[in-house]
């Protein structure tokens, strides 16, 4: 004799839903990251950088160096000296190392990032987990031109590992 049909489908059906739910909930917590031009090209001159920190901060005797790639190469922005807490979010407005540079917001491929540790005699070299990254770009008149984020970052900067790429 068969088990009740009634049962099997309430269980299928339980199942399904289940399946669906957390195909959408990756869906929220993978959501895709976001790069490009915003509006007509744009010549930017200045950038807010966002940095998420997660279980491992970032010290204050460490530098956050950001380039951007661009069709034609790469340029170096201002950089960016810790100390990021644990679990938090800190904001940086830079420009290019020479500020009399510009890019246009059509140009860009994405951008590096590289952590540099300087230990004090007392400490080992920095380490750091980056869990989020983003850069918006500004003209001279601060018109918004351009946005990358990557809201799972998920790097672990080392001594060893001190690079993280990021490609539009």
């Amino acid at each position: 004799m068969r088990g009740r049909p009634e049962i099997s489908l309430k269980r299928l059906s339980v199942l399904a839903t289940a399946t669906m739910l957390a195909a959408v909930g990756m869906g929220v917590t993978a959501a895709p990251a976001s790069a490009g031009p915003i509006g007509p090209c744009t010549s930017l001159r200045s950038f807010n950088l966002e940095f998420r920190t997660g279980g491992d901060d970032l010290r204050g005797n460490s530098e956050v160096i950001v380039w951007l790639r661009t069709t034609s190469g790469t340029m170096e922005l201002q950089h960016v000296w810790g100390r990021f807490a644990d679990h938090t979010s800190a904001s940086r407005l830079v420009t290019f190392q020479n500020p009399n540079w510009a890019v246009n917001s059509c140009t860009i491929t994405g951008v590096s990032v590289r952590m540099a540790s300087h230990p004090e005699w007392h400490e080992t070299a920095d380490n750091w987990n980056m869990d989020g990254f983003a850069l918006q770009g500004y003209s001279s008149t601060g018109t918004y031109g351009y946005s990358l984020s990557r809201n799972s970052a998920n790097k672990r900067f080392t001594a060893g590992s001190p690079w993280w790429h990021a490609t539009e």
